[in-house]
């Protein structure tokens, strides 16, 4: 069927195709809770080497190093229920969650909120940060360093199912931010490489069953510090205790490096 914009009653039925914001948020609220009473799916990984190296210490201490977790489009702060407690196990439990408008503001804006946010978790002498980035939020992070000079010593940036190279179902989103993960858009395009980030380390993670963020976009075309897992989808990648131990294994060898920096310097 096709609608004759130009015309009133073309505009006014084009508008009423348009979903309402309430409407999006009540479809997220339903995805939501049909992943959590759907049965989980297996992950694995595809690039066994890339989990922890073998031989790699595991930290004495909690690490003085802040994570910063940037959740995506529409997500909840309780996206990161099953990473927390992962994180805290681990060492890292100097962890803050960023909360933003993902509806109102564009990833500039948010990602300049961030940058204020990292100042404000950073304390006199604490070293560096780790950035780990849902979605649309591993977009906001990068746009934090790498068009903010978001910087610190070690600083590491995880993006899971991120739109690297754009959505096929952002045009189906709401606000300006959605408009800029659009594929091919404008801000995409201005992004540089990521092999242009000096000594930033980058983990990029997604899923072949992603059908919201293709793996191709998620990987920024199988970059070389990338890792594919097998299930979960878009909205389950999260829950996969594999991407988890991805995760921990990039922080803690991100920290094993400084560490081995400072002890030859």
């Amino acid at each position: 069927m096709r609608i004759n914009v130009t015309a009133p009653e073309g505009r006014a039925r084009a508008a009423a195709l348009v979903p309402t914001e309430a409407t999006l948020v009540a479809l997220t609220t339903a995805f939501r809770t049909l992943r959590k009473a759907a049965p989980r799916q297996p992950f694995a990984t595809r690039r066994p080497e890339f989990p922890r190296p073998a031989g790699l210490p595991r930290p004495a201490q909690d690490s003085a190093c802040p994570v910063v977790l940037v959740s995506g489009y529409l997500s909840p702060l309780g996206c990161w229920d099953a990473l927390l407690p992962r994180l805290h196990e681990n060492g890292f439990r100097n962890t803050t969650c960023f909360a933003y408008d993902s509806l109102r503001a564009d990833i500039p804006e948010i990602a300049e909120a961030l940058a204020a946010q990292v100042s404000a978790v950073t304390r006199a002498g604490t070293p560096g940060v780790h950035l780990i980035g849902y979605s649309m939020g591993g977009l906001v992070a990068r746009y934090a360093v790498q068009r903010l000079g978001l910087t610190g010593d070690p600083i590491s940036v995880t993006t899971i199912a991120t739109p690297h190279r754009g959505s096929p179902l952002a045009c189906a989103g709401v606000g300006p931010a959605a408009q800029q993960m659009r594929v091919n858009s404008e801000f995409l395009r201005g992004l540089p490489a990521m092999y242009s980030s000096g000594r930033v380390r980058w983990s990029l993670i997604g899923s072949p069953t992603d059908r919201m963020v293709p793996l191709a976009s998620a990987t920024d075309g199988r970059h070389a510090d990338s890792l594919s897992l097998a299930g979960g989808g878009h909205l389950g990648i999260l829950d996969s205790p594999q991407m988890a131990g991805a995760v921990l294994s990039h922080l803690e060898l991100c920290e094993f490096e400084q560490a081995l920096v400072a002890t030859c310097a």
